[in-house]
């Protein structure tokens, strides 16, 4: 996430921090994180659920991993 987001590593970033303040996180950074969530977890997001809310932060990526039935939500 650090390296799609262009955040220095070593540095913390919060759960709740609003992804979307980063410069490089972009609508190509947003299908990475996605193409990511579905390789990592199996997480297959249908496009009628795409919503940049959902995946504005670290924390809200993983409330939607774990409520969608993926396999790191079982």
């Amino acid at each position: 996430m650090l390296k799609i987001i262009g955040k220095p590593t070593g540095t913390p970033l919060g759960e709740s921090e609003d992804l979307r303040g980063f410069a490089s996180f972009d609508s190509l950074s947003f299908l990475e994180v996605l193409t990511w969530l579905e390789g990592e977890f199996g997480a297959e997001v249908p496009d009628d659920e795409l919503r940049s809310e959902d995946f504005s932060s670290v924390g809200k990526i993983v409330d939607f991993v774990l409520g969608n039935g993926t396999e790191a939500g079982r």
